[in-house]
């Protein structure tokens, strides 16, 4: 005789990016064994690849290719499947790190909650970057791109490598240049032949990239400072 079926809530979705509403599930134990190994490896790679996997897998919708979706649009989802499936609440500990008049530091330690159904996408719609006589249209770059960008590399690689993942058509008067009319190479080398005043355009585009934001305020019960503490990193919701 077979067990009995399980059936699990659909919840409705909408994808920051594109507003286009998705149906997803809660994680089930096989994505939470998958999500606690890649937290217990350590290992970038592995918190990449289980993201994305839990992703996918949760994702009702048909026809959703999660490699076309943008970096904060995984992060998005994901923040909501783990709200969805573990609870809306994460308990953090804190340390206060208040300075009286003499100098010292309070130091007081308290528990508070992350409530992550607040979670929201800061972003700007502006996509176009006008050079004069050349314009670039840009585009948000993908999850894989955008989270394996190595460490090892200095600041300025790992913006001409973040600008060259966003670069989507260059115009230049009656010509038009597509991600299919140039490799990665010569991408790298027209970011790297640009005047400053022109690669300082494509630097704040990639410095404002969207992010993720949770926002918590907690008063210490020591010495009454009340903190402000805003989330932006994934790896705290690995829990």
């Amino acid at each position: 005789m077979a067990l009995p079926k399980i059936e699990l809530p659909i919840y409705d979705l909408t994808i920051p990016s594109t507003e286009k509403v998705i149906q997803i599930r809660p994680f089930k134990v096989k994505e939470e064994k998958l999500l606690l190994i890649a937290s217990e490896s350590n290992d970038p790679d592995e918190m990449i690849n289980a993201t994305k996997q839990v992703v996918n897998n949760c994702i009702v919708s048909e026809k959703i290719d999660i490699e076309k979706l943008t970096f904060f649009d995984i992060d998005y989802i994901f923040i909501a499947l783990r709200a969805k499936s573990v609870g809306d609440k994460i308990e953090m500990k804190y340390t206060c790190n208040a300075i009286d008049q003499e100098g010292k530091s309070c130091g007081g330690t308290f528990d508070a909650e992350i409530d992550i159904s607040n979670v929201k996408v800061i972003k700007s719609d502006d996509m176009k970057i006008d050079m004069g006589n050349i314009h670039m249209k840009m585009k948000y770059p993908g999850y894989s791109i955008m989270k394996t960008i190595s460490d090892k590399d200095s600041i300025i690689d790992k913006k001409i490598k973040l600008i060259a993942a966003c670069v989507d058509v260059i115009t230049q008067g009656d010509k038009v240049y597509t991600k299919k009319d140039f490799t990665e190479k010569e991408m790298k080398d027209f970011i790297e032949n640009l005047s400053r005043q022109q690669y300082k355009k494509l630097e704040d585009f990639v410095d404002n990239l969207p992010y993720f934001i949770v926002r918590l305020e907690k008063e210490c019960p020591k010495c009454g400072l009340n903190h402000v503490m805003e989330y932006n990193d994934l790896t705290d919701f690995f829990r």
